[in-house]
């Protein structure tokens, strides 16, 4: 899957550097990324694999694991969750925001249900593969 025309070093630092841009997201548009998912998660696998430092391989399968969290989202997937952020925190229960915001929300649930039905699929697959590859901590 990792074909020449790919460069390893510069496919982990895109990736590395996409995914600090959305640190703080639990749902990420694959569209983000700068490779497709498969190379990114082919680079990861090779660099688990032959890197010496634990902590480099720590954080290696750290990134592994938020590969999953890049999802192939449809249009309606992505005003969902443009929308869950622009609601912001929960506000206090009773309130007129909460309301407000209960209300926003209640109209994005089955497209926000499909796309967290997807990337829990998918973390889970991606951890059993984290297990089978050498440096297991």
């Amino acid at each position: 899957m990792n074909s020449p025309e790919y460069d390893a070093r510069e496919v982990l630092q895109k990736f590395i550097a996409t995914l600090n841009a959305t640190a703080d997201a639990v749902i990420r548009d694959a569209a983000d990324l700068a490779h497709p998912k498969e190379v990114i998660k082919s680079v990861l696998q090779h660099c688990i694999k032959t890197i010496e430092g634990a902590d480099e391989r720590t954080f290696l399968r750290t990134a592994y694991l938020s590969l999953g969290s890049y999802q192939d989202l449809t249009d309606d997937e992505r005003k969902a969750l443009s929308a869950l952020r622009e609601v912001g925190p929960p506000a206090p229960p009773e309130s007129k925001l909460q309301e407000e915001q209960a209300r926003r929300i209640r109209e994005f649930a089955i497209p926000l249900q499909a796309v967290t039905d997807r990337l829990k699929s998918e973390t889970a697959i991606m951890a059993q593969e984290l297990k089978l590859l050498p440096g297991q901590e």
